[in-house]
């Protein structure tokens, strides 16, 4: 087969089809009929695949850079998508090529495609097949030079593209983030469907991380906020993560004074629903932290709201230290009752006061002193002549015991305050004294009138 022959069946089995589905006049052929009896399908080998990335070369440019003209309107995406999977199958150039390209100058292409057509919100998602094909080619770039020069224009500069391209750039971010780390291909690709699959979620996070709403037109983060409140079951199992990052990220939001109370109530309010909610998924975990590796283990640490089991368990454990106090209150009191019963019973039996006196010593001396109050309420130990004589003495030792302490603080403050309000003596120097003379020429703040010549100390 010569060269022409190739080139003639890439035009009508590839090229053609897909002008077709662009809206173009072109002839339409049965590529069976034509060359099933001529000389047969070409083979794909090392011509085929040459002749083809040339001859796609304008329709990878357009389909990269997001070009109206092969990302239109309508059903014919998916065809399209279907004809360019195929076309890059067979096309063993088309990694080296792409990793050669501006990926930023082919999303904000994208962002300008999205936001002529923005009521078609699945067209977001044909940027992520783009992506998906540029990592199936084997595309490689510097991702770390990409993410940081992504990161200057989303996260420190003012945004100067539409709500929709700085969408695509925060896609192309995560992309970076994710193709830099040591992770397999399966793992790479396993959470660039998890990105996918969980954009809608992932871009309002991505709005409080970045300070700038993306994706939407609204204008206030309370919007947004209340989005991921009450807008989609979906997001309930991740509404933790996107709480955290709006708890550390909201002072920098610099909202005015009601917008601010407006967010207060939503936080609050998201608080109460995550406290409801048994299950926070983990799934998120690893990208995020990938997407945001200074920030997310940070803020789940530092910001998390507790799970419903610890809520649970936190209550329980609660409810565990209250009944144990109430019981070991109960044991004291019951201590207490028995050894004011035995004291009543030592006085009554004409014990020796001494006795009585060497008991109550073993007890603290708040115990002691209410000990001793009992004791002598009780109207038949107030009939013990014992009693009645050595009960005035008990009363001023327990009394001195109790309130030593007190006293002796109280000493020891007054003799603190009575030193510091002691006048104190101030040095002046005289007059006339320069700054080589200073420390030599002291006066006495008592004795202005006498200079006291103070001896200069050498190393002499």
């Amino acid at each position: 087969m010569n060269i022409e022959y190739y080139k003639e069946y890439i035009q009508d089995s590839v090229i053609n089809p897909l002008e077709l589905l662009m809206g173009n006049d072109v002839e339409e052929v049965s590529v069976y009929k034509k060359y099933y009896h001529r000389e047969g399908f070409p083979p794909k080998d090392a011509t085929y695949q040459k002749l083809l990335h040339e001859m796609m070369l304008p329709y990878y440019k357009m389909y990269l850079n997001g070009d109206t003209r092969i990302c239109c309107v309508g059903t014919k995406l998916e065809s399209i998508r279907h004809k360019m999977d195929h076309a890059i199958e067979d096309d063993d150039q088309f990694g080296q090529w792409a990793s050669e390209q501006d990926l930023i100058v082919a999303a904000e292409g994208w962002g300008d495609n999205l936001n002529r057509f923005e009521k078609e919100e699945k067209r977001i998602y044909r940027f992520f097949h783009l992506l998906k094909m540029l990592f199936e080619s084997g595309c490689k770039q510097d991702w770390v030079r990409l993410s940081e020069k992504l990161k200057e224009m989303l996260f420190k500069a003012e945004m100067c593209y539409n709500y929709k391209t700085d969408e695509v750039l925060c896609i192309l971010h995560a992309f970076t983030m994710i193709m830099q780390q040591e992770w397999t291909l399966e793992k790479k690709r396993e959470q660039l469907a998890l990105l996918n699959n969980q954009w809608k979620f992932l871009k309002h996070y991505y709005s409080v991380m970045i300070r700038h709403i993306i994706g939407v037109r609204w204008t206030s983060f309370k919007k947004v906020a209340e989005t991921v409140l009450k807008a989609s079951q979906s997001f309930r199992p991740h509404m933790h993560i996107f709480y955290c990052g709006l708890i550390d990220c909201v002072d920098e939001l610099h909202l005015d004074r009601r917008h601010q109370r407006e967010m207060d109530k939503i936080i609050m309010l998201m608080g109460e629903e995550l406290n409801r909610i048994k299950d926070h998924s983990e799934v998120l975990y690893e990208l995020c932290d990938a997407l945001f590796p200074e920030d997310f283990q940070r803020m789940l640490r530092e910001n998390r709201p507790k799970s419903y089991k610890e809520v649970e368990d936190e209550s329980n454990h609660k409810d565990e230290l209250i009944a144990e106090m109430e019981h070991q209150t109960k044991l004291l009191h019951k201590q207490l009752d028995r050894a004011e019963d035995m004291l009543q019973k030592m006085v009554l039996s004409a014990i020796p006061i001494e006795d009585v006196d060497k008991e109550l010593m073993k007890y603290p001396p708040g115990v002691a002193w209410d000990f001793l109050l009992k004791l002598n309420a009780n109207p038949i130990i107030c009939m013990q002549e014992a009693w009645r004589e050595n009960y005035p003495s008990l009363l001023e030792k327990y009394r001195k015991r109790l309130y030593e302490p007190i006293d002796q603080q109280r000493d020891l403050t007054d003799a603190i305050m009575k030193v510091a309000e002691r006048p104190t003596t101030s040095y002046n120097y005289a007059s006339g004294a320069t700054h080589d003379d200073k420390r030599s020429q002291l006066v006495l703040g008592e004795e202005k009138d006498k200079v006291v010549q103070l001896k200069r100390l050498t190393n002499e």
